[in-house]
């Protein structure tokens, strides 16, 4: 059995006291059962990306804007 769980801090916790509680309940879980959630890593890390990249998106899409009165007004 693993558990999937996004990378929160607050989760490495509920993680740590599961395994606590495993043992007190003769029930086999380790903390090496914790899965981080593949889909929310690539997300942080577009997430990021995009911040970064947010002044040159904002450039493109003025010259887009630019472009597209000078066509059409």
């Amino acid at each position: 059995m693993g558990v999937t769980l996004d990378n929160a801090s607050n989760n490495n916790t509920f993680i740590q006291l599961l395994s606590v509680w495993s043992i007190n309940k003769s029930f086999s879980f380790d903390k090496n059962f914790h899965f981080r959630c593949f889909a929310h890593i690539i997300n942080l890390g577009v997430q990021a990306s995009l911040t970064c990249l947010n002044q040159e998106i904002s450039k493109v899409l003025l010259l887009f804007i630019i472009y597209y009165f000078n066509e059409f007004f």
